[in-house]
């Protein structure tokens, strides 16, 4: 399958020629240390999140087969190739290796050199990933009926890294409650409280957006009204405790999240 950039609503722009591979794409975590006094070794400082990666692309390939949006010249072919890769708000699919997955990408740098004959080209592109993870093409929404107190659920995250989802709550028939309360037993028992100046009845929707730190009610902010933590979903199975104040009826909790991998 095809190296391909697309745009940030999925849609293709461009799609690199036969001959292209992607040979690096490496990744570090942010690590200090310090020196023990009067003591061996050293004592690291680093938060050890992971830093921005570089995904490096090469290709040797005849010029004239590449996708002639422009014309069928040289330059023309060329200047398409730059312009696409200069596109803001990429997304890098890497062709055979993850096909239904795609890195965050920016152009760092573009270079091209003639073989022999001006139609033969070797490029080096790199990419920066400021965003270093690798993302499924498609969001995971995992629905769960909460008509009871305490109610439990699992909500699987398919990735291999953590992701912050957006939980949305949708009252349904006879529910009236004045708090809800979430708790993600794999994510060190962490939970957090929503508590309405009002009870919550059938038909609003509550969204808290774990990601971003915000929290909505029938679209407008109540961020006051939350207290605790914004929970995450570890990889694998998640187990979540439903908590009501109040009558239960019954009520739709959707996690909807996009898996990310390294």
């Amino acid at each position: 399958m095809a190296i391909k950039l697309k745009d940030s609503s999925n849609v293709e722009v461009y799609e690199f020629p036969a001959g292209c591979n992607i040979v690096a794409e490496p990744w570090n975590k942010r690590q200090d240390s310090e020196l023990k006094a009067y003591q061996h070794g050293s004592t690291k400082t680093g938060d050890e999140k992971v830093n921005e990666r570089i995904i490096s692309l090469h290709g040797i390939f005849n010029v004239s087969g590449v996708n002639a949006t422009y014309g069928a010249t040289l330059a023309a072919n060329l200047k398409e190739m730059k312009q696409q890769c200069y596109t803001e708000d990429l997304r890098l699919y890497p062709g055979s290796q993850y096909t239904d997955e795609y890195f965050n990408v920016e152009c760092l740098n573009f270079e091209h050199t003639f073989l022999q004959t001006i139609t033969i080209v070797e490029i080096f592109i790199d990419f920066i990933c400021s965003d270093p993870f690798r993302y499924y093409k498609d969001v995971t929404t995992d629905n769960n009926t909460v008509d009871e107190s305490p109610e439990a659920f699992t909500v699987s995250n398919g990735g291999d890294a953590e992701v912050f989802p957006i939980i949305t709550w949708t009252a349904g028939a006879a529910a009236n409650f004045s708090k809800v309360r979430i708790a993600n037993a794999e994510d060190g028992a962490k939970y957090f409280d929503y508590e309405p100046a009002a009870n919550i009845t059938v038909g609003q929707v509550i969204e808290i957006d774990c990601q971003e730190g915000t929290v909505e009610l029938d679209g407008s902010d109540d961020i006051s009204n939350f207290s605790g933590s914004f929970i995450k979903l570890a990889s694998g199975t998640n187990n979540l405790t439903v908590t009501l104040t109040g009558t239960s009826g019954t009520n739709t909790c959707a996690f909807v999240f996009r898996k990310k991998y390294l």
